[in-house]
């Protein structure tokens, strides 16, 4: 009996399952979900002004397990029919028994190849906030203390494959995009930390980044918004900001905490635990980087933050030239909104090994920061070491300086103001930038490039007569990285007292320079030196780099200015010329090359080093009949003096071509031609000099003959040694051949007499006709 009971009784209760489970899935098999998709399209564009599309079929299956297909989905911007989110596919696996007891359990989320576009505006508002649920107490929220009317949710594995993630912050300029995006994280809502795993591609056009990214951990949330991030390794591999073949590890621990509803303070509670960085790259330029950081702990709760020193590394460059830093931040722990760490402290040292070179500096300074509003203010702020440079007997560099800086990161401003010593210049350099736009001024006493480091003296000075390096030497050492002048967007005011460069002094140099990122312009330029002024303008076309020269000098002493730029002291005067000129490139070996353009130039009361051409005549004076050209070498000792000298050349591939050649003297008027080849260093300029006063020493019938005489003069050679020669087989024909008639009538008088030599007159003349030519 008793066993029949409880055969009945084990039968009726198999049969109630039977029939509550049967009934139930007859139910679910009945319930077709594609009733609803029109009035849930309705609800989202009702409530949230969005467009919700569903091309495909709802799937509901029963066995195994409770999973909802949603096919092909696509979401839509608020008020508009741009893109927000899409997915190829949508799959929700419920635990139907946990609906039964008001607690929605997702087993699983799958979603294939979803597409989201997050989007910020400049006022911090994304383009999700309306799907968030509004907070308790809110317009739309619960009220406090009363119980949320929906389901508990509990989410226990979330996966994500293929998906395209695009960010567009217009607040701090972030813009880029995450594509092939895997994630799978478990525990969502549960009681302990879950496995969790991402790995993309980011491609970011600010920040500089295309680089591989991988985050492991244990994953905690709940949907009160808490979230914990316990042992995270987050890694990266590619590019970022100029850092080449980058590999980086970031590791620690993460907890956020929401405050409660009836908290007067927005916002939460966040710790950060165990923080350490690594990373290893290469500069621009093929150099390696290495950077570690370690922070032991951060907390910040409502407005309070507290953290431990910071302490950071990095080397920068290969032995023997590698630049060590060091940056020490200490404890803190204040407002968040005006946290004060001093002495913020950062070290750079530099030691050169073998060629007695070497940096050391130290910035130290007063950080005051604003966690909040994202802005530092670096108050009482010094910057002092000393640069040695390399060279036996270069000079080393000491400097000190002292002001403050400013930086707003949400508002991308920035603003500084310093004062001090470098070497022997003292400096004020002041000004502010607005997202890329830089405004600065500044003044300096006294410049001396010839004294930069790594210089030593007298080496401006020894190099000026040298040709340039040849290539690719020069355009190595000297070549100009452009990236950096693409992205400014300068407008500076720059003043120094006194400027010396290759061994020249100037003063009073003026100049302002702008760079939009197209063309960098100085203009107007101006300095003063040598008893005149010097004024234009100059332009380098950033993308081709094409340079524009454009220069006016007024009443100048040229002797210095030529000895500097050629290395030889071979004209005085005074001068006013003019300079329109092109060039092209970087490198200064080719600037010559690519010279072209015109150079105006004109001189009084001065000279032209190296010969004479009135001792050129007076030697052609005293030439027997039939004289030869005569060459002869360039001297110092020697020189041609004139009241006023001018010509313009004609410059093309750094080759300046005259044909107009003027000089005017007391005794001499001189015209010429020839070329000037300035890569090559050469010239070969045809001088012709036609006497027109009384060479000292001549008189008489010697001083009548050379009257109207023109006698060509060729220089030529290298810069450095030039030689001279007077071409007396070139003088103008009829002029010599009237002297040399007038010699030969002479002669024959004396040795003849009158009535013999006049016999041979008509003889002579034939004999002595187109002599010369």
């Amino acid at each position: 009996m008793g066993a029949k009971l409880i055969r009945f009784v084990v039968a009726a209760l198999l049969a109630l399952i039977i029939l509550v489970v049967g009934g139930a899935g007859l139910m679910l098999l009945a319930f077709n979900p594609n009733q609803y998709k029109a009035a849930l399209i309705s609800a989202v564009q009702e409530r949230y002004h969005r467009t919700l599309a569903l091309p495909g079929t709802l799937e509901l299956h029963l066995f195994p397990p409770f999973t909802l297909h949603t096919g092909p989905m696509r979401l839509s911007e608020p008020g508009s029919s741009a893109l927000f989110a899409q997915a190829g596919d949508m799959r929700l696996h419920l635990d139907f028994l946990a609906l039964l007891r008001r607690r929605l359990v997702v087993d699983r989320i799958a979603l294939d190849a979803p597409h989201v576009v997050v989007q910020r505006d400049a006022n911090g508002q994304f383009n999700f906030h309306d799907l968030l649920p509004a907070p308790a107490g809110a317009p739309g929220g619960s009220t406090p203390g009363e119980a949320p009317s929906h389901m508990a949710l509990v989410v226990r594995n979330l996966s994500i494959s293929g998906g395209d993630v695009t960010l567009n912050d217009s607040r701090t300029g972030i813009d880029g995009r995450l594509t092939n995006l895997n994630l799978t994280v478990d525990g969502f809502g549960d009681a302990v930390p879950g496995p969790m795993r991402l790995s993309a591609r980011a491609v970011f056009i600010k920040p500089s980044l295309n680089a591989s990214i991988d985050l492991k951990g244990q994953l905690q949330a709940t949907p009160q918004g808490s979230v914990q991030l316990h042992d995270f390794m987050l890694r990266c591999d590619g590019s970022m900001l100029g850092v080449t073949q980058l590999l980086s590890n970031v590791s620690g621990s993460v907890d956020y905490m929401p405050l409660p509803p009836a908290s007067r303070h927005p916002g939460g509670s966040l710790s950060v635990r165990g923080l350490l960085i690594k990373a290893q790259g290469q500069n621009g330029h093929g150099q390696p980087l290495q950077f570690d950081a370690s922070l032991p702990a951060l907390s910040w709760a409502a407005d309070h933050l507290e953290t431990a020193a910071l302490t950071a590394q990095a080397l920068f460059g290969a032995a023997p030239t590698t630049v060590h830093m060091e940056l020490h931040v200490p404890a803190a722990s204040g407002p968040a909104e005006a946290l004060r760490l001093a002495p913020v402290e950062l070290d750079v040292q530099q030691a050169v090994h073998g060629r007695a070179s070497a940096l050391q500096a130290r910035l130290a300074g007063a950080l005051s920061i604003n966690v909040p509003a994202m802005s530092a203010v670096l108050d009482a702020g010094s910057l002092q070491g000393s640069w040695r440079p390399a060279g036996a007997r270069a000079k080393p560099v000491d400097f000190a300086l002292q002001g403050h800086a400013a930086y707003a990161l949400d508002a991308r401003t920035s603003s500084f103001d310093v004062a001090g010593r470098v070497g022997a210049s003292q400096l004020t350099l002041s000004g502010s930038s607005l997202k890329n736009a830089i405004t600065m001024s500044a003044t300096v006493d006294r410049l001396d490039i010839d004294a930069r480091p790594g210089t030593e003296p007298g080496t401006a000075k020894a190099q000026a007569g040298k040709p340039p390096m040849a290539e690719p030497a020069a355009a190595a050492a000297r070549s100009t990285d452009m990236d950096l002048l693409k992205d400014l967007d300068l407008d500076a005011q720059l003043e120094v007292g006194a400027l010396r460069v290759k061994g020249m002094e100037w003063r009073h140099v003026q100049a302002h320079v702008r760079d939009d990122g197209q063309v960098l312009t100085v203009e107007p330029f101006s300095m003063q030196g040598y008893g005149g002024t010097l004024n234009g303008s100059a332009q380098l076309q950033l993308k081709d780099t094409r340079i524009t020269l454009a220069q006016v000098a007024r009443n100048v002493q040229i002797q210095p200015i030529v000895e500097a730029l050629s290395g030889h002291d071979a004209l005085q005067g005074v001068a006013d010329a003019s300079i329109d000129v092109t060039t092209r490139g970087l490198a200064p070996v080719n600037w010559l090359r690519e010279l072209d353009g015109t150079v105006r130039l004109k001189l009084s009361n001065g000279a032209v080093k190296g010969f004479d051409l009135e001792r050129s005549l007076h030697l052609a004076g005293s030439l027997p009949l039939g004289g030869l050209d005569r060459v002869m070498p360039a001297s110092g000792e020697l020189r041609t003096t004139f009241s006023a000298a001018s010509a313009r050349f004609d410059l093309a591939h750094g080759v300046a071509t005259s044909h107009d050649i003027a000089l005017q003297s007391p005794l001499l008027h001189v015209t010429g031609h020839g070329v000037v080849d300035l890569p090559a260093r050469t010239l070969d300029m045809t001088l012709s000099p036609t006497l027109t006063g009384k060479l000292p020493g001549v008189a008489g019938a010697r001083a009548a003959e050379l009257q109207g005489l023109t006698v060509p003069v060729r220089v030529s050679g290298p810069f450095a040694q030039p030689v001279y020669a007077v071409l007396w087989s070139r003088a103008v024909a009829p002029r010599a051949e009237n002297l040399l008639k007038q010699r030969a009538e002479r002669a024959l008088r004396k040795s003849l007499g009158p009535r013999d030599a006049e016999k041979l007159r008509e003889q002579v003349q034939k004999g002595l006709r187109g002599l010369g030519r």
